[in-house]
Order: structure tokens, then C-alpha cells, then sequence
């Protein structure tokens, strides 16, 4: 049974040809496998880590697509559900000159990620990982609002960590004021959670890190790591924070380095645990070696083409690093 099992939306991503360009203004696309929390198990996997994945898709062209891709990449797909009532979801994306990233979802009232029932979610299979991952976009619409917390309720029964990405995109929710809330109620479940600089900003007020994160650190987290592009990241436990420098690539494609990052935290989280450390009374220096791990894993795939094949394995990440270290 995976140890890292990811819930949420798995879609299809019509990725804009051009540079520079908004959706508007793309020519063409070309289509890969997405969705960040099957990025994420995608991620684990390729780090040599059991993953599995938790979602629905449409018993269609795309769905199926997606579901030999996680299996290629060796993510369990015992609870990846295909459904012939519903159309798979996609998203178009495309990357403007300012850098800002330009999505638009097909997914409003026939997005198949949105459809999971919470009859549908087995428990044994969460009583059998020792974490369970999920984004705010799970929060976003029923039914899988609640198929999400009764995963959440299940894991925290049965003491899994709980990892959570806030993931905001403006254009899936109904209003901002709902996001910000929604976001706040998946702060209280989580044990581990990892944003961006902007979305600490939207959810806290405050562009102050130290601030912000000590914020969210009062609704329950125990960890939560910021990483703010080519800045460093940062990383607070209530303990103490600390920064990280990124590594320095030339930016080929933004999309996927946050869900390589959260991959690669993870798997280094869990191989802590595994080894019988807390992953909660963390030094500083092996705080530091972690977000570095996390790090190499986003600067790899920001450095590719496509999200999933830009994602690294575990001996592409020591390379990397190595060579880096010099």
C-alpha cells in the first residue's frame, strides 16, 4: 500500500505553444497529464517513494490517458475512479510576458474531479498511508468538498499527517472572500503545509514572513515553507526560520516546481519518519538540507518542458545537487 497518497483534481492541461502570451493570444496547444495533487504523487513516485492517488476522472480519451500515465509512473490507481457520467477536466494555461500564469478551467458543472462522493472514498486505503496530501481546489464545489473532508476525518482519526498546498486559483472560486475562508478551514487540518509568497500574502495581509507564517502557524500547522520563485524559500516550525537560496536555472516552463518541491519535502519527511525521527523536532542544519532537496526537485522541472516528464528522479536530484555544490 503507497505511504504518500495525494486527493484531488487530476485533469488535462492545454499548454499554450507561444511565450509570452496570454490564452487569448496562443496559436496552439499541446496537451499533458496535470492536476497538482497528481503532480504531486507523480513527484513521489519518481523519487522512489510509494504514492498513490485518490480522485475521479472521465471514462474517456483524457481519463484514461491520465490513468496510464500515474500508472507508468508507478502511482497506486486503485482509488483513481472513471466515470463515464462525467467529461474529464481540463485547464489551458499559458504564460504572459509579466510572467503572471494565465488559466482557464473547463470544469463548472461537468468537471469530473468535482464529482467524487464521499461513499466512494475507501478508508482502509488511508488507514494503510502514513500521509495523505490535498489543495484548496478540493474545497472549491460539491461533491468532492466532502469526499475531501471525510478523507481528511479518516486520516486525522487514524493519526496520518496531513499535508496541504492552499493552491489558489482566483478564476475556480466563486468569490475571493470564500477562497480565503475555504483556505483558512484547510489550515486547521493540516499538519504541514506549503504555500507561495503570494498566497501567504491573500491569505495573512501581510508581505512580513516572519509574521505571516507565525499567523498560520496558530491555526494548527506544524511546518509551514513559503517559496517565493527565484528568492528563497522559508521554512518555520514555531521554533525557529530559516531561508534557503534557490538554485539558479533558466526558466523553461514555471508550471510544475511547486508540486516538485512539495514532492520532494515530502518524501524527505517521510523518510524521517521512517527512520524514527520526528519530523516536527527538526534541526536547523537538517531543515536546511531538506528545503535544498525540495529546492533541486523544483529547479529540475522549472527547467523542462511539461510538468510531469520535467519531474526528476532520485538520482537526477543528487547529480544536480552535487554539481551545484562545486
Amino acid at each position: 500500500m503507497p505511504e504518500i497518497i495525494a486527493i484531488g483534481e487530476a485533469l488535462i492541461d492545454f499548454l499554450s505553444i507561444d511565450r509570452d502570451v496570454s490564452i487569448e493570444e496562443t496559436s496552439g496547444f499541446t496537451i499533458a497529464c496535470g492536476g497538482a495533487p497528481a503532480n504531486v504523487s507523480v513527484a513521489v513516485s519518481k523519487l522512489g517513494e510509494s504514492s498513490g492517488f485518490i480522485g475521479k476522472v472521465g471514462d474517456d480519451s483524457f481519463g484514461r490517458r491520465i490513468k496510464r500515465m500515474l500508472e507508468r509512473t508507478k502511482v497506486d490507481t486503485r482509488n483513481l475512479i472513471l466515470d463515464r457520467s462525467v467529461n474529464t477536466t481540463l485547464a489551458f494555461v499559458s504564460v504572459k510576458k509579466s510572467g503572471e500564469v494565465d488559466f482557464t478551467f473547463y470544469r463548472n458543472h461537468c468537471g469530473a474531479d468535482l464529482a467524487l462522493k464521499q461513499d466512494e472514498i475507501d478508508e482502509g486505503y488511508i488507514f494503510e498511508a502514513k500521509l495523505l496530501h490535498f489543495g484548496s481546489l478540493s474545497f472549491t464545489g460539491e461533491p468532492l468538498k466532502s469526499a475531501t473532508l471525510k478523507a481528511i476525518e479518516v486520516a486525522r482519526g487514524a493519526n496520518k499527517l496531513i499535508s496541504f498546498d492552499p493552491n489558489l486559483r482566483p478564476s475556480l472560486w466563486d468569490s475571493m472572500r470564500r477562497a480565503k475562508s475555504e483556505i483558512e478551514n484547510g489550515l486547521q487540518y493540516a499538519d504541514i503545509v506549503k504555500l507561495t509568497d503570494e498566497e501567504l500574502s491573500f491569505i495573512t495581509d501581510t508581505d512580513n514572513l516572519v509574521k505571516g507564517t507565525n499567523m498560520l502557524l496558530k491555526y494548527g500547522p506544524r511546518i509551514v515553507v513559503v517559496t517565493r520563485g527565484g528568492n528563497p524559500c522559508f521554512f518555520n516550525n514555531g521554533d525557529y526560520y530559516v531561508e534557503v537560496p534557490p538554485y539558479r536555472v533558466d526558466v523553461v516552463d514555471a508550471t510544475g516546481g511547486g508540486d516538485a518541491f512539495v514532492g520532494g519535502l515530502l518524501v524527505k519527511l517521510i523518510r524521517r519518519l521512517r527512520e524514527g525521527k520526528s519530523i516536527f523536532e527538526i534541526e536547523e542544519k537538517e531543515a536546511v538540507n531538506i528545503l535544498s532537496f525540495a529546492n533541486a526537485c523544483g529547479a529540475i522541472t522549472v527547467s523542462r518542458k511539461g510538468v510531469i516528464p520535467a519531474l526528476p528522479d532520485m538520482s537526477e536530484v543528487e547529480d544536480f545537487m552535487e554539481k551545484h555544490s562545486k
